[in-house]
C-alpha cells in the first residue's frame, strides 16, 4: 500500500520537552531523574483515524504529561483514550514512518531527507490516518520501544505464548535483562498480582478472563517501564483482584518513580496515587460544512470534523470539586469520597414496574437446575447445583475470577453439555417443544427463548454492519426485516449507537462492543436473558442505559441472568445473588457480607479452588531420553536418520533402517503400544501407498495379474513391500521425534544453538501459539452461531461463514498479538537475553551420531545384498 506523507516543521525539541517537564513538582521531578527511568510524555497536535471510519478517533490533541506523574485520562466510552494509550506506546503508524524514512533514504536529494520527529502526518498500511507528534522524553515515540509498557484493553490478545512463565519473562528477554534476574522478577510481579499460586508452567489456555488481565500486567511490570500506560486494568477482576492490581501497580510506579497514565472508568481504588485528572471531551469544527446540513439518518456522517479537547486538568480535589463540569453528561464516574447525593447509586425503577422484587420475580420457575454438575471437557468443577430461575427475576452470579461463573451460565443457556444432573425449562418456557433440556433444543427454538451475550463481544459478530448485527437474531426467528429493522434502530438509539449503523462491528471502541453484543441479544424478545460481564468498559451514562433496560425487559417478565463483578449494578438492580465460592477460599465472604443487607434470597454454589486446579508439567516425550535431548537436536536427528534413507528404494535398507528405530525407540523406554500410539496415522497411510504402488507401479519380470491400467508384476510388488516399509521408517520417527517438543524451548534452541533471528523465530512461535488460541475462537463462534439461531444450518452452509469468522478473527487476534510484542520491546535493536538456557550436552552427541549411523548401515546392507536402487530406479 502506497504511504501518504506529510512533512510539517513546528517540531518539538529536547530543550522544549526538558523546560516542560521542569514545569512539575520539583520532588516528583527530582525522584524521577534520579530513577534514571520515568519520561515525560508529551502529544502535539496529535489524531489518529482508523482506516475504516470516516471520523478521527482523536484530533488534535495537546497534552503534556510530565515525568513521574501518574496520571488519570477520563471521557465518555468511545471518545478515544484508548486510542491514546496505542498511540503513545507507538504503535499506530509505526510502519508508515519506517517507510517513509527508507524512502528518504533512497533520494537523490538527502539533504531534504525527514527525521522522525518531523514526521507529522502519514497514512500507515492498515490505512490509518496520524497527525502528530508524540514524544517520549526527547525521543519520537516510534524510537522508543522498550520505555512504554502498555496493557491493553483486552488481555486475551496479550498472551504471547503457551506457559504462563514465559508471558512475564518475555519483556525482560526484550529488555536484555541478565537470565539471573528474570525468573526472580517473573516471580515477583506474578506475586504483585495475586497469580503467585499458579504454576509457572500452567497453560494460557487454562486461565479465566480475570487472570489473564493480571498475566498481562505483570507482564508490562516485569519491564520496569519509564512510562506505564493502563487501559482499564481492573475492568474484569473481582474485589480481590482490583486491591492486588492497584496495590502491584503502586508498587512498581513507586519504587521505579514510574510516569503512568491510567484509563479507568471505577477511578475510586485508585484515586489515592493520582496526581493529575485529565478529563477529554469533544468540540465540533465551526468550519465543518456539515454543521448546516440537514439531518441526515446517520449522526457519523455529520462527525467528520471533530476535535479532542482538554475540558478539566487538575488534581483530583480540583477536578471532581468543579462545580462547573457536568460529570453526569461526560459518563464520567465519580469516586466516593467526592460523591454528592445525586452521585449515589440506588435501586432504579421504570414504568409499570411491577409489585414483586426482582430478587423473586413472580414465583413462577421458568428455569431450573436439578442435581447439576458443571465443567468442561466431562471433569466437574462443581455438583448437586439444584437453583431455580423465575419470570420477571434477576439473578446475579458472582465470585472470584476463574471459579466457574461463565462455566454455569453457559451451562444455564444450553451451550455447554452438564457433566451430570439436568438443565431444565418448565412448559412456559419450553412451549411446544419435545424436550425440556435446552441443550437437546434446535438453534431457532434456542435464539427465542434463550439469549446469551458472550465474555468477549467479538465471538458474537456475525455480520458486516452493526445494524445487521441487531437485526439478525429477529430475522432467523421469522420476524419481517421491516420489523426487524425498526426493532434494531431503536435499540441502537437507546445505547447510543445508531450513529454506527453503518459501521463493522470490529472497528467499535471496547464499550461500544459490549453495547452492541447486549442489543443483539435483545432483539430476539428471549424469555431468558443471560449476559456474561454486561457493564464491562461503559461509562456512567452508558452504563445506566444498560441497567435500565434490564430492569424494563424484568418488568416485562424476562427473567434476567449476569454475570458480573458490579457491585453497583446489582444494588441498582436488587438482584439476588448466587456466590460461586471456592471450596478452599472464603475471599467472596466480605463480598457477601457487604451486601447481605439488600439480598433476601441467597444462594452459595462451592466449586474446586482454581488455584488448586493443578496441571502437570507438559512432558515432551513418555521416554526420558528423548525428553532430554535439546528441542532443535531432535527435529535435525529426525532429518538425518530419515533423509537419506529416500536415496533408495529397495525392501532391505527400508527393512534394515526400521528395524535398528524399533529397538533404538524400544531401549529409550517406550513399549510396542507408545510407539503405536504415536505413529498409528504412518501405519493406515502405508498400506494405501503399498497398493497404488502395487497396482501401477513399474513393470518387470512376471506378470501376476492385468486389468486395464493395472498391471501386477514381480516389481511392483517388490516395490509396494519396500515403499510401505520406508514409508514406516521415515515417517515414525519423524512423529516420535518431534511430537510433544514445546514450542518455547524449540524457538529458544533455534536462537541460542542455531543463532537464528529472535524476531523471526519468535514471530513464527507467537503464531504456534495463535493455532490454540483459534480452536478456542472455533468452540466459541459455534456457541455463539447456536445462541443466535444459526446453528440449524446444513453442516457444510454452516461451515463456510463460520470458517470466514474466524479467518476475521485470525487476523485481528495476529495484528493484535504483535502489538503485543511490541508493547513488551520486541523488534528493538537492542540485544535480548533469554529466560531459558538451552544448551547441548553429552547425550545429543550421542543421539546426532546415532541418528547418523542408522541411515548409514541400512544403505550399506543394501549395496551389500545388490538391492540397492537409486531414486527407485528407472
Amino acid at each position: 500500500m502506497a504511504i501518504a506523507m506529510q512533512i510539517h516543521v513546528p517540531e518539538i525539541s529536547s530543550s522544549t520537552v526538558q523546560k516542560e517537564a521542569e514545569d512539575v513538582s520539583p520532588s516528583i521531578q527530582a525522584e524521577a531523574i534520579a530513577a534514571g527511568r520515568a519520561a515525560p510524555l508529551s502529544f502535539r497536535n496529535w489524531g489518529y483515524r482508523h482506516a475504516s471510519r470516516r471520523n478521527f478517533s482523536v484530533r488534535n490533541l495537546n497534552l503534556d504529561i510530565h515525568a513521574g506523574e501518574r496520571v488519570l485520562l477520563l471521557g465518555a466510552s468511545g471518545i478515544g483514550k484508548s486510542t491514546i494509550l496505542e498511540g503513545a506506546a507507538g504503535l499506530l503508524g509505526v510502519d508508515a514512518v519506517e517507510a517513509a524514512l527508507a524512502d528518504s533514504s533512497q533520494s537523490n536529494e538527502p539533504s531534504n531527507a525527514p527525521s522522525r520527529a518531523s514526521i507529522t502526518q502519514l497514512v500507515d498500511s492498515d490505512g490509518g490516518t496520524t497527525e502528530g507528534s508524540i514524544f517520549v522524553g526527547n525521543q519520537p515515540v516510534y524510537d522508543a520501544i522498550g520505555r512504554v509498557g502498555l496493557v491493553l484493553q483486552d488481555p486475551d490478545a496479550q498472551a504471547i505464548f503457551q506457559r504462563l512463565g514465559d508471558n512475564v519473562a518475555f519483556g525482560p528477554e526484550n529488555m536484555n535483562v541478565p537470565r539471573s534476574k528474570i525468573w526472580k522478577r517473573v516471580e515477583e510481579c506474578l506475586h504483585e498480582v495475586g497469580l503467585d499460586d499458579v504454576q509457572l508452567h500452567r497453560s494460557t489456555t487454562h486461565l479465566s478472563g480475570g487472570q489473564m488481565q493480571r498475566l498481562a500486567l505483570a507482564g508490562a511490570l516485569a519491564m520496569r517501564p519509564g512510562v506505564l500506560l493502563l487501559d482499564e486494568p481492573t475492568a474484569n477482576l473481582d474485589p480481590d483482584g482490583v486491591r492486588q492490581i492497584v496495590g502491584a501497580v503502586r508498587n512498581v510506579v513507586d519504587s521505579q518513580h514510574s510516569t503512568m497514565v491510567l484509563v479507568e472508568h471505577r477511578a475510586e481504588p485508585w484515586i489515592d496515587m493520582i496526581d493529575r485528572v485529565v478529563v477529554l471531551g469533544l468540540e465540533r469544527d465551526s468550519a465543518d460544512p456539515s454543521n448546516s446540513s440537514d439531518a441526515a439518518e446517520d449522526e457519523s456522517s455529520r462527525k467528520g470534523f471533530r476535535r479532542t479537547v482538554i475540558v478539566a486538568d487538575g488534581t483530583p480535589d480540583e477536578v471532581f470539586t468543579d462545580e462547573t463540569l457536568d460529570f453526569g453528561q461526560l459518563g464520567i464516574w465519580m469516586p466516593k469520597r467526592y460523591r454528592k447525593a445525586s452521585d449515589e447509586i440506588h435501586r432504579v425503577h421504570g414504568e409499570g414496574e411491577p409489585d414483586a422484587s426482582p430478587q423473586v420475580g413472580t414465583g413462577t420457575t421458568i428455569l431450573a437446575t436439578r442435581d447439576l454438575a458443571i465443567g468442561r471437557n466431562g471433569r466437574a468443577i462443581a455438583e448437586h447445583i439444584n437453583l431455580d430461575f423465575a419470570q420477571g427475576q434477576i439473578t446475579a452470579l458472582v465470585g472470584a475470577n476463574g471459579v466457574g461463573k461463565s462455566t454455569l451460565s453457559m451451562t444455564l443457556a444450553g451451550l455447554l453439555k452438564p457433566v451430570d444432573g439436568v438443565v431444565q425449562a418448565t412448559p412456559e418456557l419450553a412451549g411446544d417443544l419435545k424436550s425440556d433440556d435446552p441443550y437437546a433444543w434446535k438453534s431457532t427454538a434456542l435464539a427465542s427463548r434463550i439469549s446469551y451475550v458472550f465474555q468477549n463481544p467479538e465471538h458474537q459478530f456475525a455480520k458486516g454492519t452493526v445494524l445487521e448485527e441487531v437485526m439478525l437474531a429477529p430475522l432467523k426467528i421469522g420476524m419481517e426485516e421491516s420489523q426487524a429493522q425498526s426493532i434494531a434502530r431503536t435499540l441502537l438509539k437507546r445505547f447510543n449507537l445508531l450513529q454506527y449503523a453503518k459501521a463493522n462491528p470490529y472497528t467499535l471502541s471496547g464499550g461500544e462492543k459490549r453495547r452492541l453484543t447486549v442489543a443483539s441479544a435483545m432483539a430476539a424478545a428471549p424469555r431468558v436473558l443471560l449476559l456474561d460481564e454486561p457493564t464491562f468498559g461503559q461509562d456512567r451514562r452508558t452504563w445506566m442505559q444498560i441497567v435500565r433496560y434490564i430492569n424494563s425487559l424484568r418488568c416485562d417478565g424476562v427473567c434476567v441472568i449476569v454475570v458480573t463483578h458490579d457491585r453497583e449494578m446489582v444494588t441498582a438492580l436488587d438482584a439476588r445473588v448466587v456466590e460461586l465460592v471456592p471450596a478452599s477460599s472464603d475471599s467472596e465472604q466480605a463480598w457477601k457480607a457487604e451486601h447481605a443487607s439488600s439480598q433476601t434470597h441467597d444462594d452459595t454454589i462451592v466449586v474446586s479452588d482454581a488455584a488448586a486446579r493443578k496441571e502437570q508439567p507438559r512432558q515432551s516425550s513418555h521416554s526420558r531420553f528423548i525428553a532430554a535431548l535439546n528441542p532443535a537436536i531432535r527435529l535435525i536427528g529426525a532429518m538425518l536418520v530419515t533423509i537419506p534413507l529416500l536415496l533408495s528404494l529397495d525392501w532391505v535398507s527400508a527393512s534394515m533402517a526400521l528395524g535398528l528405530e524399533l529397538l533404538f525407540f524400544l531401549c529409550a523406554g517406550l513399549s510396542p503400544w507408545r510407539i503405536l500410539k504415536y505413529s498409528w496415522p504412518i501405519f493406515v497411510g502405508a498400506p494405501g501407498a503399498a497398493l497404488a504402488v502395487l497396482l501401477y507401479g513399474k513393470v518387470g519380470g512376471d506378470t501376476w495379474w492385468q486389468w486395464g491400467m493395472i498391471h501386477i508384476t514381480d516389481r511392483s510388488a517388490t516395490l509396494a513391500v519396500a515403499t510401505a516399509i520406508r514409508i514406516l521408517a521415515i515417517g515414525i520417527p519423524a512423529i516420535i521425534m518431534v511430537f510433544g517438543i514445546d514450542a518455547t524451548d524449540l524457538a529458544d534452541s533455534f536462537t541460542q544453538i542455531l543463532h537464528l533471528p529472535d524476531r523471526f523465530v519468535y514471530g513464527g512461535l507467537a503464531g504456534i501459539r495463535l493455532f490454540s488460541v483459534l480452536q478456542d475462537d472455533w468452540a466459541a463462534l459455534t456457541s455463539s452461531r447456536r445462541s443466535r439461531g444459526l446453528g440449524d444450518e446444513n453442516a457444510v452452509v454452516a461451515f463456510f461463514p463460520q470458517a470466514f469468522a474466524l479467518l476475521v478473527l485470525s487476523i485481528r487476534r495476529s495484528t493484535m498479538l504483535a502489538t503485543a510484542m511490541e508493547t513488551r520491546g520486541f523488534g528493538s535493536t537492542l540485544p535480548r537475553s533469554h529466560a531459558r538456557i538451552s544448551q547441548l550436552h553429552g547425550i545429543d552427541y550421542w543421539f546426532m551420531g546415532i541418528c547418523v549411523t542408522i541411515p548409514i548401515v541400512a544403505l550399506i546392507s543394501a549395496v551389500c545384498t545388490g538391492t540397492y536402487v537409486f531414486l527407485g530406479g528407472n
